[in-house]
């Protein structure tokens, strides 16, 4: 009796053991369950944003580098336009001033990558800028306008032919770059916004 008695408590110990080994293993895995569960929300959190997204591969749209939203916004737009304002035909010093204002504006357009823009984000950019103008400047400006787009036309068949007015405005040649597609995407929605310009379209 004194030996099953002893030999019950031995199988008994020796469970006793087994579980609580078994108990231990389950409350390091939980806590290491836990600590890795714990540790995830800091790595979802630093990656809020889509890699996809932050990391967009805009090669495609544009030559320049330019954020993901430049699609739908257009920087730079009142400096652009500054030099189209406060002449018009027939002030002294026009011929100039319009050579001026068409090479600023071809640059730009360029710069801004226009033609990979969309025609709202242009008109946009310019409404929000025209808007803003008085009345005499809006006048102005329309009068200028086609003399702007005559020699945005002459400089892109030939910018070294018009070296000499550019000259004469500060502005070398050699260093203007623009492109006559991204003119194009600037010209095509101006055209029929400026106020003479309606009734041709």
């Amino acid at each position: 009796m004194t030996q099953k008695h002893i030999l019950s408590l031995l199988v008994s110990a020796a469970l006793l053991c087994g579980l609580l080994a078994g108990c231990s293993n389950t409350t390091n895995g939980d806590a290491s369950h836990a600590s890795s569960s714990a540790s995830e929300p800091s790595s979802v959190s630093s990656e809020s944003v889509p890699s996809s997204t932050a990391q967009a591969d805009t090669s495609g749209l544009f030559n320049k580098d330019f954020d993901e939203n430049s699609l739908f916004s257009v920087d730079g737009t009142a400096a652009a336009f500054e030099p189209s304002l406060g002449w018009g035909p027939g002030v002294s010093g026009c011929s100039l001033k319009s050579v001026q204002a068409a090479a600023t504006l071809l640059v730009w357009a360029d710069e801004a990558n226009l033609s990979a823009r969309t025609e709202t984000a242009i008109e946009d950019a310019y409404t929000q800028w025209y808007d803003n103008l008085s009345d005499s400047e809006q006048e102005g400006f329309a009068e200028a306008w086609p003399m702007i787009k005559d020699d945005a036309a002459a400089l892109l068949e030939d910018k070294d032919a018009m070296a000499g007015r550019l000259e004469d405005v500060g502005l070398d040649a050699k260093k203007l770059t623009f492109s006559e597609k991204d003119w194009n995407a600037l010209e095509d929605v101006v055209d029929p916004l400026v106020p003479e310009a309606k009734g041709e379209y």
